[in-house]
């Protein structure tokens, strides 16, 4: 009686191993060079699509469908980058931003101007862009009298 515990028991937890790291036998007839294992898509392993878990009640439509959500997570809402960087004469640098979202919004763009010693100065741009719109701005200096000893400018985080 106790034996034929341990055969059901161990019966049950090898197709469970099997199932759960993704082990197939479908048409391979002979042998291949291969572990059991199936390649390629469409082999078992673990899929996002199968997930039915109770706690994602955002995404739910009650349909068995999920629909993504906006999250903060998604990344900044526009990318920037230098076209001109300030130096001598000239203490400012001239930016191209571009919306990454379907709908109006305001960003503000930080700019840090950097010498051969670190930070020379810092600002930062507000602009309002459309859908997917890029505009091209100015980003004065605010200590313009440093102008000369900038070497880079390098676009912050974009919130």
């Amino acid at each position: 009686m106790v034996a034929g515990r341990r055969i059901r028991f161990t019966a049950v937890l090898v197709a469970v191993v099997f199932a759960l790291t993704g082990f197939s036998s479908g048409g391979h007839s002979g042998h291949s060079g291969h572990s059991g294992k199936s390649k390629g898509s469409g082999g078992g392993g673990c899929s996002s699509s199968k997930k039915k878990s109770g706690h994602d009640s955002n995404n739910s439509n009650g349909g068995g469908k999920s629909t993504p959500s906006p999250s903060k997570s998604a990344g900044p809402p526009a990318h920037a980058q230098v076209v001109t960087c300030a130096g001598p004469g000239s203490p400012k640098a001239v930016l191209r931003v571009t919306s990454d979202v379907d709908k109006q919004s305001t960003v503000d763009v930080p700019l840090t101007f950097e010498g051969a010693n670190g930070v020379l100065d810092r600002t930062s741009v507000r602009v309002t862009l459309k859908a997917r719109e890029t505009q091209t701005v100015t980003a004065p200096m605010i200590h313009d009298d440093k102008a000369a000893d900038v070497k880079t400018c390098v676009v912050g985080r974009i919130g």
